[in-house]
């Protein structure tokens, strides 16, 4: 059921209250990949809702502050706690073995709580270097094309452990789902960007290509730390990417 499969994608990628947890099926889960960049549609309908009540009161630094906490807070800190994970291992590990322990440590280390730091100030500065004319824009396709990445990631890279929170939509992964999640950005693109949503979204798949394969080498592919990595690196990319285009 379609309705079903966006719940289950909401439920997994922010803290949106939807009743009780529903009882899925693993196979559900990789079906709800499908709608990942919706949740991103909604995340950024968070974001600019707070960006236009905020700045009827409060100066644009202040705001983009209240952005960065509520970006943080819809989403858990779930995929910022991957990034930190995932730089301890890559940085701290010395083979695939000892990099997917250090990942599974509840800790975060130094290395990866300075990364987190500026992999936040940098979206922070990201923001306030876009242009008011794209703000929305911005608030609104950033979470999305960080999701889809998720969704190419996944096709792109094996499962690098035995087992794990995102084994399943590696496992049980078809075509379609990539294909169904592609379209819905695509759509969200050309409304807010027009054609010039193509380039960013060929970029996005580039970055991510590059990613995946960095990943594959060494750990062996992704995993739910890795994909929430991913995610935020590719956030700060496309903040990147519409700032360089918007000046």
């Amino acid at each position: 059921m379609p309705m079903k499969s966006l719940f289950i994608a909401i439920q997994f990628l922010t803290i949106i209250p939807f009743g009780e947890k529903l009882k899925i099926e693993e196979g559900e889960f990789a079906r709800s990949m499908v709608f990942f960049p919706v949740v991103g549609l909604i995340i950024g309908m968070f974001l600019v809702l707070i960006n236009y009540l905020a700045l009827i009161f409060l100066s644009s630094f202040v705001v983009n502050v209240l952005i960065i906490i509520t970006w943080v807070i819809l989403t858990g800190a779930l995929h910022l706690d991957g990034f930190a994970d995932t730089v301890d291992g890559l940085w701290g590990g010395q083979n695939k073995e000892e990099r997917l322990k250090i990942m599974k440590d509840s800790f975060i280390g130094a290395k990866g709580g300075v990364a987190l730091f500026c992999l936040l100030a940098l979206k922070f500065a990201l923001l306030m270097e876009i242009i008011p004319q794209y703000k929305y824009q911005t608030l609104l396709f950033t979470p999305v094309m960080g999701r889809w990445a998720m969704v190419v990631g996944i096709f792109l890279a094996p499962y690098a452990k035995e087992e794990g929170m995102a084994m399943p939509f590696v496992e049980h992964k078809d075509k379609r789902h990539l294909l169904w999640a592609s379209l819905i950005a695509l759509i969200i693109g050309l409304f807010l960007f027009k054609f010039v949503s193509l380039g960013i979204m060929g970029l996005t798949f580039f970055a991510t290509f590059i990613l995946t394969s960095y990943l594959k080498r060494r750990i062996g592919g992704i995993t739910g730390d890795t994909l929430g990595a991913l995610e935020e690196i590719i956030e700060v990319f496309i903040l990147l990417v519409i700032c360089l285009f918007s000046s």
